[in-house]
């Protein structure tokens, strides 16, 4: 039974058609006049100059009002009129009515969306006696209390872990039979009552990182006598440039961190209306059996267990006939190669294991058509970039850059200089941006477009965007590391996730960088941040201005990948989306939504990774304007049994 602890939906009996005297208010006012039935303007005797009509899904606040029997909502504030405007009447069901001078005026308590109980009368109980009674007579087996971290909302934070734990305590008395008992937070008066730990949201891009940050965060339960979990987990399909599909190398690196870290996982989004549309979902199911039957027979051992729990270590499972499985470690190399950027047609491939061909997939991604954008930041003016803070022992300064940039650059830049006096390059950043009044519309234009003059010390260059918090409180960032000199031109899509943990920056957490995305018809602070300065070092980095470029659909034809001297072409259109995996018999094209769209026949090949460095090349039969894709080459070490004692040197390879 998942339910959102006490929070009441605006829908349910204690609200409409006649609120309950007992739901929970911030503050009460008196009418100062009389209010028609259809008035649209509220006048207050008191003052109501720190009353905010805004709301979201984390913001501690409500502009629902409560007078007699009838809810209004307002949507603006006239603090040296006394008024609360803009009122829309009989909310939530409610009638509209007239009401006299005098008459009490409440508003309401709300976070998530969702009003709660006063939890100074008995509604706290009664909520916590209506959950009670749906486990007691569905005869479920657990409870999940999700929400309760919104305990802070009763009463203060102050008194948060009195008004949620009365609450739980509250549940529990009632129920007829001992569940096992989750919940969204946690202090030590909820330990007797809590059975497991360790349930966050899925994530939406950068899905092994996330998992490497939840394995970490979940270290503390086994001092606490409680099973971890790496759920709620959900498989993820395509939808858009902010997120990324789940694949089966991201399904075992959840199933094998399950059993190196003793954890169990959860499921959530699976109903006989996804499995019938979500065709990845099936086809991924099919390794978490093949996990989940062996982890909980207990065929692993502690080596392997030991091994399978390290962060990176990624391995494929292979069944084996009336045995333990086998597992190999496996390497994933990835690659996004933009057509429009020559830089990014070659690469160098590190193979750690024996020559072997490897898996292949290719992902179309969004394109990222050539064409002016709309400048948001512009460092040559660095009076504009107010926002401006350093780590401690990071001297920074913006400067306009003198003279017309050379070799094609911007007319106009600046120059961040960023010197880093500590001893250590991670944690070395500093900041400067700008926020915005009024937030930018960038919905048309989800792309970052701008030239950096760059000065070959290895420093990562960070441009962020966010939303306002109450709108949206993800956090989206594109690196650039900058391991060249001279200018470049940068045209940066997806947000970046895997590399975040690694530089220690001041803000952000899971959900923000890998869960949440940006809500780009609301751009309230566009950052320039750099990290990553060698000790003793100041940057020269030169930047033109940031600017917002549109994004599309694109489509390439007939990818072409060779290592060394041998070509693989597959000949096949692949649009924004979709995917070709080929696992040397077979090349398959899905769709979106992981459907199987079509099977081709490649030419040339097969290419072999020799053991150690190789390059590798993309080149395409055609393409569409700024098309983009993502090449991933994935390597297999030596096979060995999940009860193995020892295991090979090469399972530690990353």
């Amino acid at each position: 039974l998942h339910t959102y602890a006490f929070f009441i939906d605006k829908q349910c009996p204690w609200v409409t058609p006649k609120p309950d005297s007992r739901l929970a208010r911030s503050a009460t006012f008196t009418l100062a006049e009389p209010l028609a039935a259809a008035a649209a303007r509220l006048r207050v005797a008191e003052s109501v100059a720190g009353v905010s009509p805004i709301t979201g899904f984390f913001v501690r606040n409500s502009a629902l009002l409560r007078v007699d029997d009838e809810l209004i909502q307002f949507t603006a504030v006239d603090a040296p009129g006394g008024a609360l405007t803009g009122l829309v009447r009989g909310a939530c069901g409610t009638r509209p009515a007239e009401h006299a001078a005098g008459a009490k005026v409440d508003q309401l308590k709300e976070c998530f969306g969702l009003l709660v109980p006063d939890p100074e009368t008995d509604m706290l109980a009664e909520v916590a006696g209506a959950t009670a009674a749906m486990y007691n007579e569905c005869g479920f087996d657990m409870i999940y209390l999700d929400a309760l971290d919104g305990e802070d909302i009763l009463g203060g934070a102050d008194a948060a872990w009195h008004y949620g734990s009365t609450f739980v305590y509250e549940l529990a008395r009632r129920l007829k039979r001992p569940a096992l008992m989750e919940m969204s937070t946690f202090h030590h008066h909820l330990w007797t009552v809590r059975s497991r730990m360790g349930a966050w949201d899925h994530p939406n891009r950068s899905h092994q990182a996330f998992i490497d940050l939840h394995v970490k965060g979940n270290e503390t339960n086994q001092r606490m006598y409680l099973p971890g979990q790496l759920g709620w987990w959900a498989v993820k399909t395509w939808h858009g440039a902010e997120g990324e599909p789940t694949f089966r190398e991201d399904m075992e690196y959840l199933m094998a961190k399950c059993v190196g870290s003793g954890a169990g996982f959860a499921l959530m989004g699976i109903d006989p209306n996804t499995l019938r549309s979500v065709p990845a979902l099936p086809r991924l199911a099919e390794a978490i059996r093949a996990w989940e039957r062996p982890r909980l027979a207990g065929a692993f051992s502690a080596p392997v267990r030991e091994w399978l729990a390290r962060p990176g270590a990624l391995f494929t499972l292979l069944p084996k006939p009336g045995g333990a499985p086998d597992l190999a470690p496996v390497t994933a190399r990835k690659q996004r190669v933009d057509p429009g950027d020559e830089r990014t047609l070659t690469w160098s491939l590190r193979n750690p294991y024996a020559a072997q061909a490897p898996r292949i997939r290719i992902e179309a991604l969004t394109a990222a058509p050539d064409g002016a954008g709309e400048p948001v930041l512009d460092p040559s003016q660095p009076e504009t970039l107010t926002l401006r803070q350093a780590a401690p022992g990071i001297a920074a300064d913006l400067k306009p850059g003198a003279g017309q940039a050379a070799s094609g650059g911007p007319a106009r830049y600046g120059v961040l200089a960023v010197g880093n006096g500590t001893q250590s390059a991670r944690g070395s950043w500093a900041q400067f941006g700008r926020a915005f009044a009024a937030p930018l519309n960038l919905s048309a234009r989800q792309g970052v477009g701008l030239w950096v003059r760059g000065d070959g010390l290895g420093e990562v260059l960070n441009v962020q965007m966010r939303s306002p918090e109450h709108i949206v409180a993800g956090i989206a960032e594109r690196y650039i590391t900058i391991d060249f000199t001279g200018w470049r031109r940068f045209r940066l899509v997806e947000p970046e996730g895997v590399r975040w943990a690694d530089y220690a920056w001041p803000y952000g957490n899971a959900y923000s960088i890998y869960r949440e995305g940006v809500a780009f018809g609301a751009v309230s602070e566009v950052s320039l941040w750099v990290n990553n300065v060698p000790p003793g070092k100041t940057t020269d980095l030169g930047v033109g201005a940031v600017e917002a470029v549109a994004l599309a659909g694109g489509a390439f034809a007939s990818p072409t990948l060779r290592i060394g001297g041998t070509a693989i072409t597959f000949p096949v259109e692949l649009k924004t989306g979709c995917y070709l995996e080929y696992d040397g018999a077979a090349a398959v094209v899905y769709g979106p939504r992981g459907e199987e769209l079509r099977r081709v026949t490649p030419t040339g090949g097969p290419v072999k990774a020799p053991a150690g460095a190789s390059e590798v090349s993309c080149s395409f039969g055609s393409l569409g304007d700024g098309a983009r894709a993502r090449v991933t080459l994935l390597l297999r070490g030596t096979a060995f049994a999940a009860d193995a004692r020892t295991l090979p040197a090469e399972s530690a390879i990353k």
